[in-house]
């Protein structure tokens, strides 16, 4: 390998929403994650809702009324 070119690889912190904190190992000193695996439905086998809206809906709530120059359905 060549030297000087790599980044340092140290102790890392990672942080989630939920309150969680463990440490790794990574390029940067912390890490902040919304889900992790203790918060995380999978994980857990709880069904229950993501503090995050994914981008689907994130784009539904931000587009809701817009027609788009599209006639409107008469019934």
């Amino acid at each position: 390998m060549k030297k000087d070119i790599h980044p340092n690889y140290s102790a890392c912190k990672v942080s989630c929403a939920c309150g969680n904190n463990f440490e790794t190992q990574g390029t940067v000193e912390e890490i902040k994650v919304g889900v992790c695996s203790a918060c995380h439905p999978f994980y857990t086998g709880k069904k229950g809702m993501v503090l995050e809206a994914g981008r689907l809906e994130k784009f539904n709530k931000k587009y809701a009324g817009v027609n788009y120059g599209q006639k409107e359905a008469t019934e």
